[in-house]
């Protein structure tokens, strides 16, 4: 797909509909106030969703999407964010794959653990905790308490609440409800990727705010915050976020990039991303082109037994799978698009993040003008329609909505990965990997330009974190 600025490239082409990912990489005309409802939902709908379920999505939408605010958006308090219905918690008394289930029936990405009812100092369970659980199960990385070691290797339950204390985690910052969205971005501005919203006593949690879940809300209510405009219209490289040139030693302020050969094994990608402490990888290709991408939530396609031969292939056919295995559950005419350029504006930049539900985008340099080949061209390649057909929209940050981990034996991976060479020749290599822009880079940045966490470090959170590798 082109990285064009023009919202109507595709409004000639009446042979097919456009994708949910097409629709909204094209960010929407900040300036101007949507025609209709219909309009405002098209724009916030995610990659994820039916052209034809428009209904069903606005349903599930907060009332905040189509409110104006009066205020400015620093000032709006966190109880406009609160979703009471997706706050969740666990005992850790439960094992790992209970928590794991009830992440995937949610369609959550973390959940507290409470060691007691309204516990306010809990640890959080997310895809990261259940990577470094899958490791262990496989004998691939130590941890300092051998009974859990042991029991994990021997099949025998795990209980929640031991797993999430082996990942180094950030403090569990929490605010009140009545507290503000500058307050918010400071925090989520460092790096830390999730807090929690209590009542007005701070006796209780009633909703947790993500990074992500923050993203979304600016995203969708940009047109009713003038002051975004200037920075929305801005690209990448003017505004200097993310790193945008791998050749040059990243500052203490950015990300490395961190990306896995396309060839290489699947367990190494997992292993590299419980390593450096990251949620996401890009896969490359030899000359270092941009193939696609592995998110720790990808971990779901390989809980089974029977799914663990998958370890052991190419993170590039690990790629078809999700994509294959997405289509055949989902049923979308679409794709993830997980890059960007140095030239994409902030806008574009949010918008998909947004679709892809991602944490971070990777920043290409294309070969030429050719190197981003539209949907539409690679639709009408005889190689490619059946697995066009059949691939979905990659959910990286939501579980599947099946409500169980998807069996590799619901399709024929000779065929997936056969069918999906084609694809990844035309679409994934969009150009060489030279950055990628993620976040926390977004929100640290909103945070030094509109608020008063001027010295607010994106990198403080990590930093925190650790590493595990040297």
């Amino acid at each position: 797909m082109k990285d064009s600025n023009n919202p109507g490239q595709n409004s000639n082409n009446t042979s097919r509909h456009a994708s949910i990912v097409e629709l909204l990489s094209t960010p929407p005309a900040i300036a101007q106030q949507p025609q209709s409802a219909t309009e405002l939902e098209a724009i916030s709908l995610s990659r994820n969703a039916s052209a034809t379920s428009l209904d069903s999505q606005m349903s599930s939408t907060t009332s905040c999407l189509t409110k104006v605010h009066a205020q400015k958006w620093q000032h709006i308090q966190l109880s406009q964010l609160i979703e009471e219905n997706k706050l969740v918690t666990v005992e850790e008394s439960v094992s790992v794959e209970e928590a794991f289930n009830t992440l995937v029936r949610h369609n959550l990405t973390s959940l507290p653990v409470e060691h007691a009812s309204n516990d306010m100092n809990c640890f959080t369970f997310d895809y990261n905790d259940l990577n470094s659980y899958l490791l262990l199960v496989l004998n691939k990385i130590q941890v300092n308490d051998p009974k859990v070691a042991r029991d994990c290797q021997m099949g025998k339950p795990v209980p929640v609440g031991e797993i999430v204390k082996l990942t180094p985690k950030n403090q569990f910052h929490k605010l009140r409800e009545t507290d503000n969205l500058s307050m918010a971005m400071g925090i989520l501005g460092s790096g830390v990727h999730r807090l929690a919203i209590t009542d007005l006593e701070g006796t209780q949690i009633k909703g947790i705010l993500s990074q992500r879940r923050l993203i979304k809300y600016l995203w969708d209510n940009a047109r009713q915050f003038s002051s975004l405009q200037p920075l929305l219209n801005s690209s990448l490289r003017d505004l200097g976020i993310g790193v945008l040139d791998s050749q040059t030693a990243p500052t203490s302020r950015q990300s490395r990039v961190i990306s896995i050969q396309g060839e290489e094994q699947l367990i190494m990608a997992l292993y590299k991303m419980h390593n450096e402490r990251i949620s996401s990888i890009a896969v490359v290709d030899n000359h270092g082109n941009l193939l696609g991408n592995i998110s720790v939530t990808d971990v779901k396609h390989v809980t089974r037994t029977s799914q663990y031969p998958l370890l052991h292939n190419t993170c590039r056919h690990f790629i078809s799978v999700i994509l294959n295995s997405r289509g055949l559950e989902m049923g979308k005419d679409s794709f993830p698009i997980f890059h960007v350029y140095p030239s994409s504006s902030l806008a574009r930049t949010l918008a998909k993040l947004v679709a892809t539900k991602a944490h971070r985008l990777w920043i290409v340099q294309p070969e030429n003008s050719a190197a981003s080949t539209p949907s539409s061209a690679i639709s009408s390649s005889p190689q490619s329609t059946t697995l066009n057909a059949h691939a979905g929209a990659n959910d990286h940050e939501v579980p599947n909505r099946s409500g169980s981990p998807i069996s590799v034996k619901s399709f024929d991976e000779n065929t997936a990965q056969t069918a999906s060479t084609p694809l990844f020749e035309k679409e994934y290599r969009t150009g060489k990997l030279i950055g990628v822009v993620s976040l926390t880079d977004i929100l640290g940045l909103l945070a030094r330009r509109q608020t008063e966490h001027k010295q607010v470090d994106p990198q403080a959170a990590r930093r925190q974190r650790g590493s595990v590798a040297v």
